[in-house]
């Protein structure tokens, strides 16, 4: 593809990223059209087909965009302890989303997440219990679990400043108690 093509590709998947924002502020992604994205974006059908399969596609090319300076679990469970790394935790992702907000609350958001921002096989907490002796199944099956514990008290708490801080703080000691519980468990066999 040729650098004016590669700009114009871009700038036509970005239109349609953004129409998808303007309409998720009004209605659920299961009620949007191609051809309502589509004229929202200013382009065609057809091109919008040459870019993306369908409304869902395009939803989750936002989640990965959205999602792409999340830090990996293990990072994240030690900001409440004073560690500042680069990119943003999980929870923050969730509960600061501003315009993304309206993508934040889809039913398949934390699927999307999952599968295109990291892959449960792909997550930190993954590797190190695979590393442990862990199946890839369990491993899966832990890391699912914790993000959708994460994404609920996320989501649901409406608690902010200090009172969050504290909340969170506990919510990472747990996680940080039931890895090391997995991680002696299978050391003790």
């Amino acid at each position: 593809m040729t650098k004016g093509k590669v700009k114009y590709a871009t700038r036509t998947e970005d239109a349609v990223k953004q129409a998808l924002l303007a309409l998720l502020a009004k209605k659920q992604l299961a009620d949007i059209t191609v051809s309502e994205l589509s004229r929202e974006a200013h382009v065609s059908r057809s091109t919008f087909y040459e870019h993306f399969g369908n409304p869902a596609d395009v939803y989750d090319a936002v989640v990965h965009d959205y999602a792409s300076d999340t830090l990996p679990l293990m990072s994240q469970v030690m900001c409440s302890d004073g560690f500042k790394p680069k990119g943003r935790p999980f929870c923050s992702l969730v509960r600061e989303a501003g315009v993304y907000g309206p993508v934040v609350r889809e039913d398949r958001f934390l699927d999307a997440f999952m599968n295109k921002r990291e892959g449960r096989d792909q997550h930190d907490l993954f590797a190190l219990l695979s590393n442990a002796g862990y199946t890839k199944a369990q491993a899966e099956a832990i890391c699912s679990f914790q993000m959708a514990g994460c994404f609920a008290a996320a989501r649901s708490s409406t608690a902010g400043g200090e009172e969050w801080a504290q909340i969170r703080a506990v919510i990472d000691r747990f996680i940080l108690g039931g890895i090391a519980a997995c991680l002696a468990a299978q050391q003790n066999g």
